[in-house]
């Protein structure tokens, strides 16, 4: 019988099974490989806080009293910081050595980020106080292409979803994975067939914006074994059951063959919390789950309506009919710990995006702090040994995919500003620079087989000094691509 998580439930962890690394990306061969000669660990977890930056860590630690005190902050684990920047920031693939072309102009350059001159456009709803602010503005990449580099080791366009430039497939560390014989799995706080979990799940489109054909392949591909999240097509943000179902994440067909048991990727549907919870302690579980919360765009951060930006975290009851992360993460564990290869799970806290799309603080907090609960619930997973997966065998990788620009409260005046800590329970002081993303730095933590190689591959340095003396940088740091690398067995180091 398993030990079972739930019996910690204060100390919750999360766990992010990056991808497999090796020479099959780089050659194109497809033939079987033992976990062994593929994987840096036998287990990878890859958990991915949607928009996480610097400052979204240090705003939900402020209200939390926590800040620098999370599991993530122990001597146990390593801290680097990854660039993020895209190949380019258009949308479309472009045939040629041209589409296969590095923009020199995206590439991060901490002149270019830290630039505190005035500004001479404006980029977004905000003005652009400095120069810094309209470049990392105008540079940034999407949650598509950011994780595309994470799990394939290599560039793209916004938008692609496991593409090249060219628009052409690119083998995913979820496809190694599974060819390796591991068990894998995608979760997520929103749609299911969103940016990031379909490009971690090893779906390939030219388009992240063809949810349905993205949602067939991450159905019928035969690489996933667990998705779970939302897109639900029978119920609306608060859980309300639709007169027509909206069809819009996952097709007519695909839902009525998920539905009716029949669907040929032979996979169990739940949708109900009570299925939620019972997976996460069940002896005996479904070989392959798809689990949709009741509920269309995310689980939480688009309950109740529209989310005003004044809203302090809480004060809008959560719902209690839809599962949490934590619930979410801890049964896909439970389904994919029966495969004795090992397996390879990407979590995603997708609301704290969505949140700071809306410049939502209290949200975005919330929705933070749900991720973090589910990284404790990973970690007690391990430090308890289920099903003999513990930190000796276990990679597990917490990050951001990018950044949103959001700075302290003077931050028109003062360059980058940090928040202003007005103590536990109380909103920190902040500003909204922007309503997208920015193209900084996002803190990447490690722990387990192979976690300090990201501090070797942390080659480069972000520093700058600006004509007043004032001097700006988050130290040493490595690029996305590189955590595919660390997560393979044979990866290296750009």
């Amino acid at each position: 019988m398993k030990a079972h998580p739930l019996c910690f439930a204060g100390r919750t962890r999360f766990l992010l099974i990056a991808g497999l690394a090796s020479t099959i990306a780089i050659t194109g061969v497809t033939a079987p490989q033992t976990a062994e000669t593929v994987t840096r660990a036998k287990n990878i977890i890859l958990m991915i806080s949607d928009g996480t930056g610097t400052n979204t860590i240090a705003a939900t630690g402020m209200y939390t009293g926590k800040l620098g005190k999370q599991i993530f902050d122990g001597a146990d684990w390593t801290k680097s910081y990854v660039s993020t920047y895209p190949l380019r920031t258009g949308e479309t693939p472009i045939a040629g050595s041209a589409g296969l072309t590095q923009d020199p102009a995206t590439v991060y350059d901490p002149a270019k980020n830290w630039d505190t001159s005035r500004a001479t456009s404006t980029t977004g709803r905000n003005p652009d106080r400095f120069g810094g602010y309209s470049w990392t503005k105008r540079t940034a990449p999407d949650s598509a292409n950011t994780i595309v580099s994470a799990v394939t080791g290599r560039k793209t366009y916004n938008n692609a979803v496991n593409v090249d430039g060219n628009g052409r497939n690119m083998t995913t560390f979820a496809e190694l994975a599974q060819r390796a014989g591991k068990a894998v799995g995608v979760v997520t706080t929103v749609q299911f067939a969103d940016a990031t979990p379909s490009v971690s799940g090893g779906a390939h489109n030219i388009s992240r914006d063809n949810r349905t054909a993205v949602a067939a392949e991450m159905l019928n591909a035969g690489v996933l074994s667990v998705i779970m999240g939302t897109g639900n097509p029978d119920y609306d943000n608060d859980g309300v059951r639709r007169q027509a179902p909206n069809y819009s994440w996952i097709s007519a067909n695909d839902w009525a063959a998920l539905k009716a048991g029949t669907h040929r990727g032979r996979f169990k549907l739940i949708e109900d919390i009570a299925d939620f919870s019972g997976l996460t302690t069940a002896t005996t579980t479904p070989a392959k789950v798809v689990g949709l919360a009741r509920s269309f765009d995310g689980t939480q951060a688009y309950r109740a309506g529209a989310m005003p930006a004044s809203e302090t975290p809480f004060s809008v009851p959560r719902r209690t009919d839809v599962p949490s992360l934590k619930t979410m993460a801890l049964g896909a564990l439970n389904v994919l710990d029966n495969d004795p290869d090992g397996i390879f799970l990407m979590i995603e806290g997708g609301g704290v995006d969505r949140a700071m799309h809306a410049n939502n603080l209290g949200r975005m907090i919330e929705e933070k702090m749900e991720f973090d609960e589910a990284v404790e619930a990973v970690s007690a997973y391990l430090d308890a040994n289920t099903s003999g997966n513990n930190w000796s065998n276990t990679l597990v990788i917490v990050t951001g995919d990018h950044d949103h620009l959001l700075l302290g409260p003077e931050s028109d005046t003062v360059p980058y500003q940090d928040l202003t800590n007005r103590g536990a329970g109380r909103m920190p002081g902040y500003k909204w620079q922007h309503t997208s993303h920015s193209n900084q730095l996002v803190p990447l933590y490690a722990r387990g087989p192979g976690a300090n190689l990201f501090l070797t591959c942390a080659n480069q340095r972000d520093s700058f000094t600006d004509n007043s003396g004032r001097t700006f940088g988050r130290g040493a740091y490595l690029d996305q691509t590189e955590i595919f690398a660390v997560m393979s067995a044979n990866g290296r180091c750009s």
